[in-house]
């Protein structure tokens, strides 16, 4: 098991505190991945600057989209822990809970916008290393810019990243959660 501390705040590096304390001001509070990735100050701070831009920063993703990518991206890569925290922050977003129900079954739900079923193809060509079709592309573009096009795909590739982290150091699910998947 390559399970790594999740160290305590008063047992941090004056360095680690600072990240750490950063990290809380902007997010209420942190736990499993985050503390897991303060054994590297430096790292988790960027890395926690890259979530808060889509979190809580000027993202131009509407949170309904946001929250379905990375759901979506947390289902395709198994990682219980990402849907864990973000399902409901989905619900609070708006999406319905029979969309989450088929995301959380690992299908393609039906009754989307226009926006979110673009969001969900341009998701799977990212997935696949493979170009997004001209069509999907045109919708995004259309209805969140060239620029929330762009941060759909950083956005999977993001909580890829964090995917990785959580299965590479063994972060367990927040106490009490159920295994979703």
């Amino acid at each position: 098991m390559a399970t790594l501390p999740m160290p305590d705040r008063d047992a941090m590096p004056s360095d680690a505190q600072a990240v750490y304390d950063r990290m809380v001001a902007s997010r209420g509070r942190i736990d499993g991945m985050y503390r897991t990735l303060l054994n590297h100050p430096a790292l988790a701070a960027y890395v926690s600057d890259l979530g808060t831009y889509f979190r809580f920063g000027p993202s131009v993703l509407p949170a309904q989209v946001r929250e379905l990518v990375i759901l979506w991206t947390g289902r395709k890569c198994g990682a219980a822990y990402e849907w864990v925290k973000h399902a409901p922050v989905a619900r609070q977003a708006g999406i319905p809970e029979a969309v989450l129900e088929a995301v959380r079954q690992g299908r393609r739900p039906t009754g989307l916008s226009p926006v979110q079923a673009a969001a969900l193809s341009a998701a799977d060509a990212a997935f696949a290393l493979a170009s997004i079709p001209q069509a999907t592309q045109d919708i995004l573009e259309a209805a969140l810019t060239r620029q929330g096009l762009i941060e759909i795909v950083v956005l999977c590739g993001f909580y890829r990243l964090i995917a990785g982290v959580l299965f590479a150091f063994d972060v367990p699910l927040p106490q009490g959660a159920p295994q979703p998947f």
